[in-house]
């Protein structure tokens, strides 16, 4: 989760990242945004594994990712898990 983050910071998304990490209303993220801060090696590989085509697996990404990411950081921060250690 943090690597995703960063990327969406290095790509100029930070602030939308930040909305899904904070206790506010999450803003939405464009998929060619998203497409964007990804890269196209990681949508590929996310392509293949899921067997979806590029253009429905950015359409869900774009839709749950932002929910996703507020769910995992309930408090407003992101936290690193033991495991993660």
């Amino acid at each position: 989760l943090g690597g995703l983050l960063k990327q969406l910071q290095e790509s100029g998304q930070g602030d939308v990242a930040k909305s899904w990490v904070g206790t506010g209303p999450n803003r939405d993220i464009a998929q060619g945004d998203l497409a964007r801060a990804l890269g196209t090696d990681t949508l590929d590989t996310l392509s293949d594994q899921t067997g979806m085509d590029r253009d429905d697996l950015l359409s869900g990404l774009s839709q749950y990712l932002p929910r996703f990411v507020d769910q995992l950081t309930p408090d407003g921060r992101l936290r690193v898990s033991r495991r993660d250690v």
